[in-house]
């Protein structure tokens, strides 16, 4: 009898065991926000992100630059207005920046959708500034060299007229700069961000493999614009390093770093319903 009950103890271990590894493998992460909580007028400083949820990082000019508003919205009854005033540039007076942490992965998805006002300012002399994307280890941006140690970056960029980029900082880059990769639709057209209407922008994000210690050229990007992909790339070289996929990287400004980049009027950009997740269907 006493070895019936330590054999039925031994069948209730291991089945608890593989119930547990089943539940590892199975666990899905999923956050993000609508701007429902926050009343009207609030600013997403550092407080409001974490009051959504989120672990934060560092915070840059969303305390000046942005609010909660209710007079546009994707869905519900609230988006997140972000100002872009006229003659500034560069995220510590235009726009702003949040750096959202996420527990590393290999690979997540993002989407948001967006609004650019119907009197958007896409720059001056030069067009061009950033919209958020995901994010690793040290966030390689700025003109930095990405070594594989220093992280990377894969944000948007809207460019002249309002063309729509993938802007990726990786560890093959062809200049300083980010590198960027238009995205296209089916029939070969690019993409270019309208004023005035809400749009879906979503991404994957999934890093390369490393062997004795060398990146392997096999990350992938995808981006799928209104539910349409429009971007599959491979071949790519992250991080030679132990760091994840780890950080949704609000950062929006026009820019480049000199004033011929400032927009020509003050402008605004809403934002609604971001979600990033490990999981495809949460996010699209």
């Amino acid at each position: 009898m006493m070895k019936a009950a330590a054999n039925t103890f031994k069948r209730n271990i291991l089945i608890g065991a593989a119930v547990a590894v089943a539940f590892a493998f199975t666990y899905k992460l999923s956050t993000g926000t609508g701007f429902e909580e926050q009343p009207v007028g609030t600013a997403y400083d550092k407080s409001a992100w974490e009051r959504d949820g989120f672990k934060v990082a560092w915070t840059q000019a969303l305390e000046k630059n942005s609010a909660v508003d209710d007079q546009q919205r994707y869905e519900g009854s609230k988006s997140l207005k972000v100002t872009y005033p006229k003659g500034t540039f560069g995220p510590a007076e235009n726009g702003g920046q949040a750096k959202l942490m996420l527990p590393p992965r290999q690979e997540y998805y993002a989407s948001y959708r967006l609004r650019f006002s119907e009197n958007f300012s896409w720059g001056g002399e030069h067009e061009g500034g950033k919209l958020p994307g995901l994010a690793g280890g040290d966030n390689c941006s700025g003109g930095q060299s990405c070594d594989g140690t220093n992280g990377f970056s894969a944000r948007f960029m809207w460019r002249k007229g309002g063309k729509a980029v993938l802007y990726l900082y990786h560890m093959d880059k062809p200049h300083q700069w980010g590198e960027d990769i238009d995205l296209r639709q089916a029939g070969g057209q690019e993409v270019v961000f309208p004023r005035g209407e809400w749009v879906q922008l979503a991404e994957r994000v999934k890093l390369n493999t490393i062997s004795n210690g060398k990146a392997n050229a096999d990350g992938e990007v995808q981006v799928w614009y209104n539910g349409e992909l429009v971007l599959n790339k491979k071949g790519l070289r992250f991080v030679s390093n132990q760091n994840g996929v780890d950080n949704f990287y609000f950062s929006t400004f026009h820019g480049g770093n000199t004033i011929e980049w400032a927009p020509q009027e003050t402008c605004w950009i809403w934002y609604d319903d971001i979600k990033v997740s490990d999981n495809q269907a949460d996010v699209m």
